[in-house]
């Protein structure tokens, strides 16, 4: 009986750490102006996408490729969103209709029309060590 418990805590042990030793990197490109924050959403569902994400962080702008590390996610289904805001207002700021007037972007370089990509179009599903690579427009 001990034996067969020791062996289901060293192969329960493995597969955490296995699926911890995941590595996801956002390389995000296009940005033209060294100046301000990156602000980051990461998103796990469709009903929450562009409403509440799952997490979301501020990045200071430190060359015109910045590359930041997410660690602890873990493998799953998730979509990106980010903008950079120049001015610091904590804000992405919008010009006439709507139109943002500062730098933004998605995962798979997703666009909509008249609005945000839909979440099916940014999905990426995180399984293994994966650089995602998003240019800002």
């Amino acid at each position: 009986m001990k034996a067969m418990i020791i062996s289901f805590v060293c192969i329960l042990t493995f597969a955490t750490q296995s699926l911890s030793a995941q590595n996801l990197t956002l390389e995000v490109r296009g940005i033209e102006n060294v100046v301000g924050k990156l602000y980051v959403a990461i998103y796990n569902s469709q009903e929450t996408f562009m409403k509440k994400p799952l997490a979301g962080f501020a990045v200071e702008v430190k060359d015109k490729v910045v590359s930041i590390p997410c660690k602890g996610l873990p493998a799953g289904i998730y979509a990106f969103s980010m903008y950079q805001d120049e001015n610091g207002n904590g804000k992405l700021d919008t010009g006439a209709f709507g139109i943002p007037v500062e730098k933004f972007g998605f995962s798979n370089d997703a666009e909509g029309v008249m609005g945000p990509p839909s979440y099916e179009k940014c999905s990426i599903t995180f399984s293994e060590d994966t650089t995602l690579v998003v240019h800002l427009k």
